[in-house]
């Protein structure tokens, strides 16, 4: 896929017929792809090894059904396992459910992959479940392998409709991000990638983000990215566990203080001004007292200590 690129409002390396970047470009009368012209999309995704089947749980399936060639997915994010391409008719059923047609499949790959002059996603598939489109993909700093990601897009029930208007085709449109990790925190890739994928997201007509906060600074980072707890009662839950920290550290900070807190993004804010000291292990996670496994002392913003250290949590963003 030799596709031409620019550079857009982010500084990421983009294709120059991604939606992020013509919308505005666009004469009202262009059509979207036509159902031959997606058919064909998947049939240079699938030559190019680019497009799979993939199944969550591998246990139900019927071991004939795999390709005993492709890889099973490894690491700490979505477990899944690699199969053949599903139908054609299931390839495009699916795709108009999640992208309503409005995209192509090689649109959205190329869109997908935006690069800067130091980051370029390589290994990079999209991978065809029972009701979810996945897109999964090596993260590299030049020759260096420095991270993944994985996301997933579903059409859900939208809760304040019910199920009738579900079974009508009135839905939510969900991008999960199943799995990111990034050795190179501090580089300022992630913010930029998710800050270009919000806006690809909402042309495409996609509702909101969702997340497991679970892993080391995720608990804190995507509290600063506008995701927010998707159980309102966990801010009563982290209020409960902050008192308590302030009281046992007999921290200066009010009860007052406490009880503003409304979002997540205003726990990975609080009190700046204060530190406290948490222990780091080899992989990058915190907690509150040091032992074997805790062992590195850091002092670290209240607020940023207080998540890095507690529970995961599950988050939401509106696109």
């Amino acid at each position: 896929m030799n596709t031409q690129r620019e550079t857009d409002e982010f500084g990421l390396d983009v294709p120059v017929d991604s939606p992020a970047v013509i919308k505005n470009k666009r004469s009202e009368d262009e059509s979207p792809p036509s159902r031959q012209d997606i058919l064909w999309d998947f049939e240079k995704l699938i030559e190019q090894k680019k497009l799979f089947g993939a199944t969550r749980d591998p246990a139900i399936i019927d071991s004939a059904e795999f390709d005993s060639t492709l890889i099973r997915k490894r690491g700490k994010g979505s477990r899944f396992l690699i199969r053949k391409a599903p139908s054609r008719a299931r390839l495009l059923r699916l795709w108009a459910i999640l992208f309503r047609n409005v995209i192509s499949p090689a649109a959205l790959f190329e869109a997908l992959s935006a690069k800067t002059h130091e980051f370029e996603q390589r290994e990079n598939r999209l991978l065809f479940s029972n009701d979810r489109i996945i897109y999964d993909t090596q993260i590299h700093r030049g020759e260096d392998n420095v991270g993944e990601l994985t996301l997933s897009f579903a059409s859900v029930k939208n809760p304040t409709l019910g199920v009738l208007a579900f079974l009508k085709g009135t839905r939510r449109r969900v991008v999960y991000i199943e799995h990111f990790r990034l050795t190179a925190q501090r580089a300022g890739y992630a913010s930029t990638l998710f800050r270009y994928y919000e806006r690809l997201f909402h042309e495409l007509g996609f509702n909101e983000f969702r997340l497991n906060a679970s892993l080391s600074v995720g608990k804190y980072y995507w509290a600063l990215e506008g995701f927010d707890f998707s159980d309102r009662s966990e801010i009563d839950r982290r209020k409960g566990e902050l008192r308590a920290l302030v009281r046992k550290k007999n921290l200066p900070v009010s009860e007052v203080e406490i009880e503003r807190l409304d979002h997540a993004h205003d726990f990975a804010r609080f009190k700046r001004e204060i530190r406290i000291p948490v222990y780091r292990d080899a992989e990058g996670f915190y907690a509150l007292k040091g032992d074997d496994r805790f062992r590195e002392e850091v002092s670290l913003p209240l607020g940023k200590a207080f998540l890095l250290t507690s529970a995961p949590w599950e988050g939401c963003k509106t696109i």
